[in-house]
């Protein structure tokens, strides 16, 4: 295994731990923390494809991508939202958030047999979906609503499995940019969880503008 291991290979395995961590950190009860790890878990992810394209990736690498998105993007997301739920919304948000999970999971399982010299993804990226989740609970309590979170669940999850092309961030200008506002995100939860709520909702912006950039492109 460790002659077929290369480098992107590790950077995913990091991606991997993040959501294994968060998932740990909540049931702990570090509320904003957990979901802080789903944004690292991301910039693993971008990380990990850059560095494939500029050097080499394994045989193994596809699958094992898709194997930490399952659990950075999917199943953290899913145990770190039920964790906030208390309320007689628990079982309906619950539904929804397998929902989420199922559509995640076909979603990655359909990527895996396509051609990926494509210029754009086949439906919503699970990635994408995670980074939405965690950024709406990063936003803090006075934004976090049960209902609005099995909307959110639901509308991504037939996102992901619908045939919408979205466009691959691959320009490194946009990619710098986001890197610095996910590090500022994450690091602002030392300095002042306030500033973290704000810089969540920054990003929640950013990713509903990808979210919605095929109806977008469409009017344009």
């Amino acid at each position: 295994m460790l002659h077929i291991l290369k480098l992107p290979d590790l950077v995913t395995l990091i991606n991997a731990l993040c959501g294994v961590i968060a998932i740990l950190l909540v049931l702990d009860g570090f509320t904003y923390l957990a979901p802080l790890l789903i944004l690292v878990a991301a910039v693993a992810d971008g990380l990990d494809g850059h560095i494939a394209r500029k050097f080499s990736s394994s045989e193994i690498g596809s699958n094992l991508d898709s194997l930490a998105d399952v659990i950075s993007f999917g199943v953290a997301p899913v145990v770190i939202t039920h964790s906030l739920v208390k309320d007689e919304m628990q079982y309906i948000t619950l539904l929804a958030l397998m929902f989420y999970l199922v559509c995640g999971i076909l979603r990655l399982a359909r990527f895996n047999t396509m051609n990926k010299a494509m210029s754009s993804f086949s439906g919503l990226p699970i990635t994408a979906g995670g980074i939405a989740i965690s950024s709406y609970i990063l936003m803090g309590e006075g934004y976090f609503d049960a209902n609005m979170m099995a909307l959110i669940a639901v509308i991504i999850g037939i996102l992901m499995i619908s045939s919408i092309p979205y466009i691959k961030a691959r320009n490194k200008t946009l990619l710098v940019a986001l890197t610095i506002i996910f590090f500022i995100t994450i690091m602002s939860y030392v300095v002042n969880i306030d500033h973290t709520h704000t810089m969540a909702a920054l990003l929640t912006g950013l990713v509903t503008l990808y979210i919605i950039s095929p109806i977008i492109k469409i009017k344009v």
